[in-house]
């Protein structure tokens, strides 16, 4: 359990109490219908493909190993599945192609270095892929399922990460091989340790900085993050304290490891969106299209349709997320200071994603940690209210 002594693990979970001994259970049926039901799209190619290319540079080797592995890895139905079609069957049919795609996926050095870690200790690659997807989403239960019980009662707390491992897509991200589930689980117990940990600040600082090499868009949360935290810090202690100062420190490395990782794997912002919402790009390295303003304005336009003409809730939970923490500031008022600052910074990160990256029919996968923040919020703000509440004006009050 996140940093709770041995003492403390008898309030954590007990066998006789009823909630934890069901929560238990659906831990396992979570786990169980996850592998159960597990999906692979072509993502598994790109990510078994880049952490391939960490034990040798060579193309035809590194394209030949990948599709031999997922061949005998995978079921039949669903390897035919990722080398039909025209991108897919270009990408089986020419490694240098297929080669110019990875950095796409090495961008995530952590997640990669992980799954040859885990290569290294005997898994396969394509099993290292589903532990690192299942294993982080059930530990982010657990968690979510901890946070609110140091606030409402078991059997509500119970009831609320059930139904949020649920309408978060949690469990649909889960069944995937991704990094969505670490990245998530590393962001959300940063916060928690924030703002419940105080004696722990500086592993919260260390993951917020280690979640940029998970995910580097992470940088969009962790840069603000980390700019109210030092600020708050400051006015409580002054500049020169180490409580402002390790948040700022935090940023500064979070930001150089952006830029690196961003450099290392020629990251372009317009060539991925190009790719992803215009037109596939077979051969990464020849692209050399010049930014359409025209262009991006009509993707644009065309996501946003997607979201407010279709069926919003089978595209995304955005907007029930989004009321929900609208009402969650409301009954939170003059309380929670640190967390209400959170859920802001989630506000602000939905919009850079819609900038940046409208990907609306999957994007809930990227926004799992903020929609745990805002029913975190909602459920403090209908528990009974303490004597801190209307104190915090730090990251480290809660």
């Amino acid at each position: 359990m996140p940093m709770e002594s041995a003492r403390d693990l008898p309030k954590v979970f007990s066998l006789l109490r009823p909630a934890d001994v069901i929560f238990a259970f659906f831990i396992l049926l979570f786990i169980s219908s996850i592998l159960g039901n597990f999906l692979y799209t072509w993502d598994v190619v790109g990510y078994i493909g880049a952490a391939l290319s960490w034990q040798t540079s060579d193309p035809l080797a590194v394209h030949t190993q990948t599709y031999e592995l997922l061949r005998l890895e995978l079921p039949e139905q669903a390897f035919a599945g990722l080398v039909s079609g025209p991108y897919a069957t270009a990408m089986a049919s020419n490694a240098d192609q297929f080669y110019s795609q990875l950095d796409m996926y090495r961008i995530k050095p952590l997640y990669v270095g992980l799954l040859n870690l885990l290569d290294a200790f005997g898994l396969s690659l394509v099993d290292a892929g589903k532990v690192l997807s299942v294993v982080p989403a059930a530990l982010l239960c657990i968690l979510v399922y901890v946070w609110l019980k140091r606030h409402v009662s078991a059997n509500f707390a119970l009831s609320i990460t059930v139904l949020l491992s649920l309408c978060s897509r949690l469990f649909d991200v889960a069944r995937v091989i991704l990094p969505d589930s670490l990245s998530a689980l590393i962001l959300v117990f940063a916060v928690y340790l924030l703002l419940g940990r105080p004696a722990a600040t500086k592993w919260a600082l260390i993951l917020l900085v280690l979640s940029i090499l998970v995910r580097t868009n992470n940088i969009l949360f962790v840069t603000p993050l980390l700019i109210y935290v030092s600020y708050a810090e400051s006015r409580r202690s002054g500049w020169q304290s180490m409580e402002a100062r390790g948040p700022a420190i935090a940023l500064v490395v979070a930001v150089i490891c952006y830029f690196v990782v961003s450099a290392m794997f020629n990251h372009q912002w317009w060539r991925l969106f190009h790719h992803t919402f215009i037109e596939s790009i077979a051969d990464m390295n020849a692209f050399a299209m010049s930014f359409s303003f025209d262009q991006y304005l009509q993707v644009l336009g065309t996501r946003l349709r997607q979201i407010v003409i279709g069926n919003f809730v089978m595209v995304t939970m955005l907007l029930p997320f989004l009321l929900f923490a609208v009402l969650a500031l409301l009954a939170s008022r003059g309380r929670f200071a640190a967390l209400r600052m959170t859920v802001a910074i989630c506000f602000l990160n939905f919009v850079c994603y819609f900038l940046m990256f409208p990907l609306v029919e999957s994007w809930d996968r990227f926004f799992i940690p903020f929609y745990i923040f805002i029913v975190v919020l909602a459920v403090q703000s209908v528990s009974v209210p303490s004597m801190a509440d209307n104190d915090q004006v730090t990251a480290s009050g809660v």
